[in-house]
């Protein structure tokens, strides 16, 4: 499967999950200060912060601020970082917990060839490809316990 379908499937298979924030707010980059973020009403931010060593992005920490949480922001950002590694060719090292929560909630064989750590994460079986015509309902990356 290329880049594009993979991507194609990924995102259908997020849609359902995040339309709140989705259509709310807007993820920036900051390449060189190695953050994604989202500008919110009171002048906060809601940041993923990563480190780049070569081709693999290392998934720090996701903070947003308190009056904020449950509003999908994180899973917002999550789904950000994980589209950008795929479409720009990049692996993940996931020391954040909450993206390992979320990988192991959306877990699938593509995003299963972007993921090179930690290693608790890469033990047990494999999974299917999702159906990219089809939308999928997932957990909450919240209800997984690592």
């Amino acid at each position: 499967m290329n880049r594009m379908n993979k991507l194609a499937s990924f995102a259908l298979s997020q849609i359902k999950r995040s339309n709140y924030a989705r259509t709310i707010y807007t993820v920036h980059h900051n390449e060189k200060r190695g953050l994604f973020y989202v500008k919110l009403e009171d002048n906060s931010r809601a940041v993923l912060h990563y480190i780049a060593e070569g081709r693999v992005l290392d998934m720090q920490r996701i903070n947003v601020p308190y009056q904020y949480s449950g509003k999908g922001l994180a899973r917002l950002l999550a789904e950000t970082a994980f589209t950008y590694a795929i479409v720009n060719y990049y692996y993940m090292y996931l020391s954040c917990d909450y993206m390992q929560r979320y990988y192991l909630a959306v877990k699938n064989s593509d995003l299963e060839e972007v993921v090179v750590g930690p290693p608790h994460l890469l033990e047990g079986p494999d999974s299917e490809s999702l159906d990219p015509i089809s939308p999928h309902e997932l957990p909450d990356p919240d209800e997984f316990n690592i």
